[in-house]
Formats: structure tokens, C-alpha cells, sequence
């Protein structure tokens, strides 16, 4: 989770235009989709794509020094041009600008600029809990696994929902051919895969094998060397009676595995499919204090 502490202060370094901490003229963020800058609600994202490109990188690095070196590597893929701590202190400034209008019309150090200042020998954007979008997706995910593992899945289910409910795309899609390196955007996306896991596994928990059926079955045609997936699909149709089916996408899951890494599938997909075939009942990961019984035995279905 992105680190709160060190801003020092953070009602000092968050300060807003207004000069009050968290004022209505504080910049939120978001993240998880194209990249927007909001200031009073009114969206004010910087247009030139590699200031924007900055702005990710700190915000990715929220309250926390940024190399200039790491910071030119990134922007420009360890091929900077020869004017690019010129350049970048350029960027600097019209970020400053747009992220506190009021500090530059004052004629103030722009060293000490409120939100980003010059740290060291890097810059260092800070940001108050809550302005951030990723921010708030992590508390909800951490929220949310804490109930789960106290057996509270409906409670853990709601939160995994206000969690995934602030992702609008791809994140950081716009940016392009910015010069941001793509693992920023990959990490990110691998957060909302396993948060999604979760949530499907607390819907199959809660006696809602039926409802997640279609959406396992694409998550397992997109993303079809993620095991988990694969297992909770084989779990959900097994708890709608559908036994037949979840051994076929035991066999299916395994020719993909086997074909595209050479290897058999890991424990947890071979277990579940022991399981089906001895009438046993399959666990559901991660579920283990919500007294959750995903399957009946195999007595009972007959």
C-alpha cells in the first residue's frame, strides 16, 4: 500500500491552495483507468503526454523521493536526450502549476511547493489518504480480506465490490507510447485479478456457485494459465450439480497448462479434481472460518 510517511507532516506537505489540509481545492487522483487529475470536481489532468507520464510515476511513488536519475530512466527508457534534466524540471514546474496554481502566482519557493516538492536529489508528490483511487482500492482490498478471514464473507463481498467498482479500464491506458514502462500498468492489473479471485471465491462461499458460472468461465478464456480461476470454475459447477462439467474443465485446464508451460497443473487444481472423483468436499481457499460447504457429499446428490 502506497506509504503516508514520507511527507513528513502530511497536513503541512498536502496543504491545499487554499492553505487549509484536504481543502474542497485539493487534487484527487485516479489511477485505475486513464489518468485524471480533479481539483474541486473539476478535472484539470496535464495534456502534454509526457508530464503526464511524471505525474503517474510519482503518484505510483506517492510520498515517497524519486530519483531525477530513476525518474529520467523511466521517462525516457534509459535513453534520455541530452536536455533532460532541463527538460524534466520543465515538466516540474507545469506540474506544479497545475497542481497548485496558487503557489506559483504568490512567487513562492518552488522548492517548497505544497504537494510537489523538491526532496533531496529527486521530487516527491505528496498525497493525503483517500486523494488517491489505488489508495482507496488497497483499504477496501485489505478490508475485505480481513473479513474474509474472520468468516464474514457477505461483508468481505462488499467491500471486494466497492474495491473493484473504481477501476474505469485499463489502468493508465492513455498514456501510450509515453515512455512508461508497461510493468507499472501489468502490477496493477495483477492487484485487480487477485482481488477478483477473492470476490468470487466469497460469492461461491456464499451459496452463489450459479451467479459467478458465466463470469469464471471468460475470466478462464482470458487468463487461462491463472489456476485459481480454473479451480473455482470446477468448484461452482460442481455446487450447481453440474459435476460432469467441472471434471471437463479439469482436463481442460490441464491440456492448456501442459501445453503452454510443460508441466502439470499445481496442487490446488489436482486436489479440487480428487475431490470431485471421490465425492469429497472441495475446499474453497481462504475460506476455512466461514463454515462454507461448497459441495455436498456424494450421497446427497444422488
Amino acid at each position: 500500500m502506497t506509504s503516508h510517511d514520507g511527507c513528513g507532516s502530511l497536513p503541512d506537505c498536502a496543504r491545499s491552495a487554499d492553505g487549509e489540509a484536504g481543502g474542497p481545492q485539493t487534487p484527487t487522483y485516479l489511477v485505475l483507468g486513464p489518468l485524471e487529475v480533479r481539483r474541486a470536481g473539476v478535472p484539470c489532468t496535464p495534456t502534454a503526454r509526457k508530464r503526464r507520464a511524471l505525474l503517474a510515476l510519482l503518484l505510483l511513488h506517492a510520498n515517497r523521493s524519486f530519483p531525477v536519475g530513476a525518474l529520467i530512466d523511466e521517462l525516457w527508457d534509459g535513453r534520455p536526450p541530452r536536455s533532460a534534466v532541463a527538460t524534466l524540471q520543465m515538466y516540474v514546474s507545469g506540474l506544479r502549476r497545475t497542481l497548485d496554481p496558487g503557489h506559483s502566482r504568490e512567487g513562492r519557493d518552488p522548492r517548497r511547493h505544497p504537494l510537489l516538492r523538491t526532496s533531496g536529489s529527486g521530487y516527491q508528490l505528496c498525497v493525503r489518504p483517500g486523494e488517491l483511487d489505488l489508495d482507496r482500492f488497497r483499504a477496501a482490498a485489505a478490508h475485505g480480506r480481513e473479513l474474509m478471514a474472520a468468516g464474514d464473507c457477505p461483508a468481505a463481498t462488499e467491500s471486494f465490490r466497492q474495491a473493484l467498482a473504481l477501476w474505469r479500464g485499463t489502468p493508465l491506458g492513455d498514456l501510450g507510447q509515453s515512455g512508461l514502462p508497461a510493468h507499472y500498468a501489468v502490477r496493477l492489473e495483477e492487484e485487480r485479478l487477485a482481488l477478483v479471485h477473492d470476490r468470487v471465491g466469497a460469492d461461491i462461499c456464499r451459496g452463489r456457485a450459479h451467479e459467478v458460472v458465466g463470469e469464471l468461465e471468460e475470466l478462464c478464456a482470458r487468463h487461462p494459465l491463472r489456476e485459481g480461476f480454473h479451480e473455482q470454475l470446477m468448484l461452482a459447477l460442481a455446487a450447481t450439480g453440474r459435476l460432469a462439467e467441472a471434471l471437463d474443465a479439469y482436463a481442460r485446464a490441464r491440456r492448456t497448462v501442459v501445453e503452454n508451460t510443460g508441466i502439470e497443473p499445481g496442487p490446488g487444481l489436482r486436489s479440487t479434481q480428487q475431490a470431485l472423483l471421490t465425492g469429497a468436499l472441495p475446499g474453497n481457499a481462504g475460506h476455512e472460518r466461514c463454515g462454507a460447504r461448497t459441495l455436498q457429499p456424494a450421497a446427497g446428490r444422488r
